[in-house]
């Protein structure tokens, strides 16, 4: 261009036409132009790039906060600190997005001023440039199992605020699988046992059908006990290496059978306290929330006992033996199969608790199914069983979420933290609107967001 240049300012030089000086003026006058255009194209460009990485990025990071933040304002707050005021000379003037229905996916758009060098001669001061993203959130796809306290302190509002909270997660990861990735979630409510289905009796000893089991007026509801004699209530060995033996709470002093009003069954009888059957795997969203809609708050608390019975839904050493959707469709799958991820979500509102007036999967304090009759030595075995049961499930990379509900004592909320796949998954709630905000975070936390314009 420079070579141009000079060129055509020789053939001024030398001409000796008069018609030669307002041709060449124009020519030059038009090449400037060129020059010019050219070097604020370009610096359009590299604002316009710069102006679309940083939307790009804002995207991605709002949406991963979708459902606990105003995306609106988490955008804005991404841009200003991506899009700095200043690059090139340029201005952030306007930025926007919406979602659809869903908020499945998200279209945002950019603009900036950027001011003219060479432009400005013929009357162009500032141009603008615009940016265009569209960001898709859709789950990974999953299986997920929600190990959830049924015990009897989450009675009145406590249980109101979980099942709004748990509903609020199914919907968030259904609603998100915009894509059809395989979406499969499971339930395990607990207390002092698990309730595991009476329908499942080839994973339990003859024991518990036997006549030397007095069921009084009633039946086996389903809960077993913990495979305390052997070490293995804390493995997730299939009852092919070891069955179960039923929950049975006698006529005793701590449960008289006897009553006019209730009958036996939940609050009394040899099944009392005996909570809400496990919900297998399924993909079916109706069927999730009608199963965390029918849960109820009984009994105490045994949190290893929950999330051993959950590692043993996801567990691949347990396919086959659930029966119904998941025999149908193999699962659980193996661990770490492509394009799959397996999680579980433990949330509690207490401490475990062991003593001799609860007949739980670990029986009475007093029959020392713990290795000790102190009830202090007994919940530090629950806590030591529950550390143990989560690092097993990290082991095989299987992400653990855990959530605190209600005030409880540091020692408490550093053993839930240190359960959890990494700290920033341990959420301590106070508030019903703190537990909603958690399982929110967690649905974020399980979506996978890719820009896809």
């Amino acid at each position: 261009m420079l070579q141009s240049l000079t060129k055509l300012l020789r053939r001024f030089h030398r001409s000796e036409s008069g018609m030669s000086l307002p041709i060449i003026a124009l020519s030059f006058m038009g090449l400037v132009g060129s020059v010019g255009l050219a070097v604020d194209a370009g610096r359009m460009q590299l604002v316009q790039t710069k102006l679309s990485g940083a939307l790009d990025a804002a995207g991605l990071a709002a949406g991963a906060t979708v459902n606990t933040t105003n995306i609106n304002t988490e955008v804005n707050k991404y841009m200003a600190a991506n899009f700095a005021n200043g690059y090139l000379g340029s201005t952030l003037k306007n930025v926007s997005v919406t979602a659809n229905t869903n908020k499945s996916v998200f279209d945002l758009y950019a603009t900036a001023e950027v001011p003219t060098t060479f432009m400005g001669v013929f009357g162009f001061q500032v141009t603008t440039v615009r940016a265009d993203a569209q960001i898709t959130r859709a789950t990974k796809g999953m299986e997920l199992v929600l190990v959830l306290d049924n015990t009897g302190s989450m009675a009145g509002s406590k249980m109101t605020s979980l099942k709004s909270a748990a509903n609020s997660l199914v919907n968030i990861l259904f609603n998100s699988n915009s894509l059809g990735a395989p979406l499969w979630i499971g339930l395990v409510p607990f207390a002092q046992a698990v309730n595991i289905g009476t329908s499942r009796g080839p994973l339990m000893t003859n024991t518990a059908y036997t006549a030397s089991k007095n069921w009084g007026t009633t039946s086996w509801m389903g809960c077993v006990d913990a495979r305390f004699d052997t070490g293995r209530d804390v493995t997730d060995d299939p009852p092919s290496v070891e069955r179960f033996n039923a929950y049975f709470w006698p006529n005793d002093g701590n449960n008289s059978w006897t009553t006019t009003t209730t009958g036996l069954g939940m609050t009394r009888g040899p099944n009392k306290y005996c909570s809400q059957p496990v919900t297998p795997m399924t993909n079916n969203k109706t069927t999730l929330t009608t199963a965390i809609n029918a849960m109820t708050a009984n009994g105490n608390t045994h949190i290893n006992v929950g999330a051993v019975w959950g590692w043993r839904l996801i567990s691949p050493r347990w396919r086959n033996l659930w029966g119904g959707t998941m025999d149908a469709n193999a699962l659980p799958l193996n661990y770490n199969t492509k394009n799959m991820n397996k999680a579980v979500v433990i949330m509690t509102d207490g401490e475990n608790t062991h003593g001799n007036s609860s007949r739980t999967a670990y029986w009475y304090l007093s029959n020392g199914k713990l290795g000790t009759t102190n009830g202090s030595n007994a919940v530090t075995q629950l806590n030591n069983r529950l550390s143990t049961v989560c690092a097993a499930m990290k082991a095989q990379n299987v992400y653990v979420y855990t959530i605190m509900f209600g005030t409880t004592t540091t020692a408490n909320k550093t053993l839930l933290r240190n359960c959890a796949t990494q700290p920033d998954f341990f959420f301590p709630t106070v508030t019903d609107a703190e537990l909603q905000a958690a399982f929110s975070a967690i649905g974020d936390s399980l979506a996978n967001l890719r820009v896809s314009k």
